[in-house]
């Protein structure tokens, strides 16, 4: 058994004692998952000057600052305990876009869903965009976001062009792939600890329609998952869904979306698809259920027996129909799955969730995802969704990206399951660890300083850790997270503890 962490000691004894912006105020946060929160001193900024005049103040009276746009990391990346998190989301202007050569400039706070909404009807579409649109742009590239395509088409990152970063001492470092290099590299998916983004170019996606062919496969168990995902590489679009809850001969049973953007000539009337209004996720449950009733409706599910028949149900909904069954989805709704219910989180309350996910070698993870499956069962802990998909690496520094797959694993968090959940997670690190895996910071809450470290090869952690020094030489930029990760700080008292 792992040893249960200690709450995090306070930053600061007294936070009233800590320098803060004028028109800061008190308050508590928590990470999307709500099981981390964490009260803080928080601050809107509206421009780069402003953002300026809080690292010099930091600077010079000491503390730190964590910079968050939507709050949609689900553990503790963007909270900051005791101290000042920023609020870049007001930064919210699209500077330019060119239908021509497909490029946009954003500022740090639009959102994912103002850049689709801004582009889709000049047949453009983000290259990668998360289950949610709810992100913001730099925290996207902060935390190198993937989607269902990322073994295709990357992570953000990779669509890149340019950036424009403040560092804490108040300089403004431009770069890409191709200027200051080493830095591009290094900032996109460092959690934010480096500096802020305060623009970034993208080089957006061309599409002809705003629908996709969608096409459903019934795995009975895992390597049949795996099987359906190596016939199936060449395509646009993959995504698992595991039925955790299974075990014996079905264990890892579940259903792969393949998925592929239909042509103009396929779509009667292609222009309409195009529209921001064909890509509205529906507000009613079969056209009568308003969805905004639908997490009051699944809490009463929300317990092991709930969900192991939920899953059983979404299991064999897809068992009564000819293997392969073709259906077509606007870009959103394949897309935006975790939007298609408000506030689907909320099943979740009081003590929320945590979401582990682990990104293993093609050639050991078959082995570790059964294996981390089967600890799930041992534990008494079976996740509520379990998620797989495929990857590929990229030459970003603190990249969580490996030629193989990954498995996504939400647990609730409850007085009687957190230590044991703590203990589960802790097992399965280790078995990602030995068979050379990584490990994604934007979901994850209980992960070590060690085991993170032993994760990433000795040059990366190294060098990151030589980067900050120089650009962030008194440590202003910190959160819960970094703590943890970098400096064997314990995990978030909300892991441990209601509220």
């Amino acid at each position: 058994m792992q040893p249960t962490p200690q709450a995090a000691e306070p930053v600061v004894s007294d936070p009233n004692e800590t320098w803060h912006p004028d028109d800061a105020f008190w308050g508590k946060l928590s990470g999307f998952g709500m099981a981390c929160s964490s009260r803080s001193w928080n601050v809107a900024i509206q421009s780069e000057e402003q953002l300026s005049k809080v690292f010099e103040s930091v600077s010079k009276a000491g503390g730190c600052i964590n910079l968050r746009g939507s709050g949609a990391s689900y553990g503790d990346a963007n909270i900051n305990t005791n101290q000042i998190v920023v609020d870049c989301t007001p930064m919210n202007e699209i500077e330019s876009w060119d239908p021509e050569t497909g490029l946009i400039r954003v500022q740090a706070g639009v959102t994912v869903e103002q850049v689709w909404r801004h582009v889709i009807a000049d047949g453009y579409w983000p290259p990668v965009v998360s289950g949610t649109m709810t992100p913001t742009i730099a925290g996207a590239l902060a935390m190198n976001i993937h989607g269902k395509n990322c073994y295709a088409a990357g992570t953000l990152g990779e669509h890149v062009v340019a950036l424009r970063v403040l560092v804490p001492s108040g300089d403004v470092i431009e770069c890409g792939p191709d200027k200051n290099g080493d830095f591009f590299r290094a900032v996109i998916g460092s959690y934010g600890m480096l500096g802020c983004i305060l623009s970034a170019t993208l080089r957006l996606k061309p599409i002809q329609t705003g629908q996709v062919e969608v096409t459903a496969y019934r795995t009975p168990n895992l390597a049949q998952m795996f099987d359906v995902f190596a016939k199936n590489v060449e395509q646009p679009y993959l995504v698992g869904w595991i039925d955790a809850f299974a075990k014996g001969d079905g264990a890892g049973r579940g259903i792969v979306h393949v998925a592929r953007h239909l042509r103009a000539d396929e779509v009667s009337n292609a222009a309409a698809t195009l529209q921001p209004s064909a890509q509205e996720l529906p507000g009613r449950l079969f056209g009568i259920l308003p969805k905004s009733w639908m997490w009051r409706l699944l809490k009463p599910f929300s317990n092991r027996a709930g969900m192991r028949l939920i899953n059983a149900v979404k299991y064999r909904s897809c068992s009564g129909r000819a293997e392969g069954k073709t259906h077509r989805e606007s870009l959103g709704a394949f897309n935006f799955l975790l939007d298609f219910v408000p506030n689907w989180r909320f099943v979740y309350r009081p003590g929320g969730f945590i979401q582990h996910q682990s990104f293993v070698p093609a050639d050991h993870a078959q082995e570790v995802f059964t294996q981390t499956l089967a600890l799930a069962r041992q534990y008494g802990m079976p996740p509520y969704l379990a998620v797989f998909k495929r990857h590929r690496t990229d030459a970003f520094l603190l990249s969580h990206g490996v030629d193989g797959y990954s498995l996504a694993l939400d647990f609730a968090i409850n007085n009687r399951s957190r230590g044991r959940i703590i203990d589960l997670t802790s097992e399965i690190d280790q078995l990602v660890v030995s068979a050379g895996g990584r490990f994604y910071p934007a979901k994850d809450a209980t992960l070590h300083a060690e085991d993170y470290r032993r994760s990433l090869p000795d040059h990366s952690y190294t060098s990151f850790k030589t980067l900050k020094a120089q650009t962030d030489p008194h440590n202003i930029l910190q959160s819960d997270l970094y703590r943890r990760l970098f400096q064997g700080g314990p995990m978030n008292p909300g892991i441990l503890q209601d509220g």
